[in-house]
């Protein structure tokens, strides 16, 4: 993603034709690998760097002077870029790799003292007062766009004039439809692993390792979700939301059908059939409260309840009152939650980023590069994860890189510790134990997957 502050970053090494002071990176490892980004980037602007690339000018910064190390993937993206001559792009990829091999090994090591420098520094000036924005996943946020950015919000919202409740809003005195008293959703124990049978037949709920057996829990159902605030099902009697009352047999209708739905923490979130409003479940009966207005689609997970824009596809971050959202970054092809972060994937699927806040404060630097190209994200509380481009390959990202663990399938499902794959032809699920780095079918045919990290029992 895109950073910086107006100008083109500390000192000259921001301008082209200007002369950057030497590397100032722990290791001589580490310099030599800055001299040689520096070499190949020689000519190109810091703002171009992070428009090209959607990573920080800051960062570049850093890359550039040795201060960081550049990823390995977005080093050899970038001599592939920069060397059009065949031959000598082999030549210069196989130094850039021996180069950052030799400069993570010395990085593990004891720091070298590095060499002086051997030019002046640049004079120190006065920074230009930082302007306000937003950073994006795909492009820098200038201030004039921070201003549409702005109005895109109010297109979250509804106007004043627009009847919010339209539509049917269910009844907001908390009874059940059929007149028995309010319901809640049941807190979930064992698994936390849950499955629709083939055409809809049952719904299930995995009984654990070594157990080997699922055990029926519903008649039918069309889809699930699953989360700290129970398991949801629609299609289990009619189109509506229903909630499980934690024994066999036990739903309770919760809302009325909705475009998408989304679990974070505690709440559940319900996207109108129409995309033309947000609510949010108030957590008992059939009541559920206006949140939001037109949104495509709903993330949730631990930092929070994410929604995109319908005209833009801009990602914003609800901040918790009613009407309230925050501007988070530009269109993504997927975006994904673990536990603690919110992953981008960028629109060319060339890389995903990482959304800092909110750990920083710095408005110049909201995202960060995390890896290379993906096919579609998934996450939870294992961790990030992702399909190759060619999305038949699951992969796991660890230690900054990703790392391939298996056939994708036809649907992944993150939980605490593990991943559920349900297979191509839908008639095995698989979970794979990263403690072993093996896998094991534990149940199946199923038409889809839920799971959650459950509560611990009584």
């Amino acid at each position: 993603m895109t950073g910086g502050t107006t100008d083109d970053g500390a000192g000259s090494a921001g301008r082209a034709g200007r002369r950057q002071g030497a590397p100032r990176g722990r290791t001589e490892q580490a310099n030599a690998l800055a001299s040689f980004v520096l070499e190949v980037t020689d000519g190109v602007t810091l703002r171009e760097l992070a428009e090209r690339y959607h990573v920080g000018k800051t960062m570049w910064g850093e890359y550039r002077s040795g201060q960081k190390l550049v990823p390995l993937d977005l080093l050899e993206r970038l001599v592939a870029d920069r060397t059009p001559d065949e031959t000598t792009r082999g030549s210069r990829t196989r130094t850039a790799r021996r180069l950052h091999a030799a400069a993570v090994d010395a990085a593990a090591g004891p720091p070298e003292p590095a060499p002086e420098p051997s030019a002046p520094s640049p004079v120190p000036r006065t920074p230009a007062p930082r302007r306000r924005h937003r950073l994006a996943v795909g492009l820098t946020v200038t201030a004039a766009v921070a201003v549409v950015a702005l109005l895109l919000l109010v297109a979250l919202l509804p106007s004043g004039s627009e009847d919010i409740s339209a539509g049917g809003k269910l009844p907001s005195g908390g009874a059940s439809q059929d007149g028995s008293p309010p319901v809640r959703a049941a807190p979930l124990t064992g698994t936390g692993v849950f499955a629709i049978g083939p055409d809809g037949d049952g719904v299930l709920q995995w009984d654990g390792p070594g157990a080997g057996d699922w055990t029926r829990i519903g008649d039918t159902a069309k889809r699930l979700w699953a989360g700290p605030a129970g398991l949801f099902a629609t299609g289990v009697r009619g189109d509506g939301l229903f909630a499980y009352g934690g024994s066999p047999g036990r739903w309770h209708q919760v809302g009325e059908p909705g475009a998408d739905f989304a679990i974070s923490g505690t709440r559940v979130y319900r996207l109108a059939p129409d995309r033309g409003s947000v609510h949010v479940w108030d957590g008992r009966g059939t009541s559920w409260t206006w949140v939001g207005g037109p949104a495509s689609r709903l993330y949730g997970g631990g930092p929070g309840l994410f929604a995109t824009n319908p005209k833009d596809g801009r990602i914003f971050k609800y901040a918790g009152r009613p009407g309230e959202w925050e501007f988070v970054g530009t269109a993504g092809a997927d975006f994904a939650l673990t536990d603690r972060h919110l992953y981008g994937l960028t629109p060319d699927r060339a890389m995903v980023t990482r959304w800092l806040a909110p750990e920083t404060r710095d408005a110049d630097e909201k995202w960060t590069w995390a890896a290379g190209p993906a096919g579609a994200l998934f996450a939870g509380a294992a961790g990030l994860f992702s399909t190759d481009p060619t999305g038949t390959r699951l992969r796991h990202y660890a230690k900054n890189a990703w790392h391939d663990i298996g056939p994708a399938g036809a649907e992944v499902r993150v939980a605490g510790r593990e991943v559920f794959v349900l297979t191509d032809d839908r008639t095995s699920v698989r979970r794979w134990d990263p403690r072993t780095d093996t896998w094991t079918r534990v149940g199946g045919p199923a038409g889809t997957l839920a799971v959650t990290v459950p509560r611990a029992g009584p």
